[in-house]
């Protein structure tokens, strides 16, 4: 696959591709960890909504990697804050990045991740952090390629 991948800003007329990546995340996710990743029978009309208004909100970022007239990939992040009693500075927040299956391991992901980015440091963002489901060993190895390292542990139990 010589393609050449290109990103940029996502529009209105990205909807569908973007779902339809999201839709292959999740069920990628709902494989590596199918007790957390249950999805209602609307979910992606419900995300679908929820992607609406990050492309009219513009605190939110949307991202998508195309190649020729393929949506590869697509990337979301914002600004976030601690709560009030900590003295940490705002930092970037990664909410979403996935790259369809068949683009894996091309530098898609990279080139999202980057541009992403430079769009969050460009707001006086110096840190960086997201979540990844701890039982996704694909993300996982890709974030800490990136350099990326774990700070907060979330655990989970059924309730007795």
């Amino acid at each position: 696959m010589g393609e050449q991948v290109t990103v940029r800003r996502a529009t209105a007329a990205d909807r569908q591709s973007v779902g339809r990546l999201w839709l292959e995340m999740m069920e990628f996710h709902r494989e590596c960890d199918p007790h957390f990743f249950q999805l209602k029978p609307d979910a992606l009309e419900i995300w679908l909504r929820h992607l609406d208004e990050c492309l009219i909100d513009e605190e939110q970022i949307v991202l998508v990697a195309q190649a020729e007239d393929e949506l590869v990939g697509f990337a979301m992040g914002r600004p976030n804050e601690d709560p009030p009693p900590f003295a940490t500075a705002p930092h970037g927040f990664v909410t979403n990045l996935s790259v369809s299956e068949r683009w894996r391991g091309k530098g898609v992901g990279r080139q999202l991740y980057a541009a992403l980015a430079r769009e969050l440091q460009a707001r006086g963002l110096q840190e960086i952090r997201l979540s990844a489901s701890a039982l996704n060993p694909v993300s996982n190895a890709f974030w800490r390629r990136l350099g990326f390292e774990p700070y907060v542990v979330q655990m989970r139990k059924a309730a007795e």
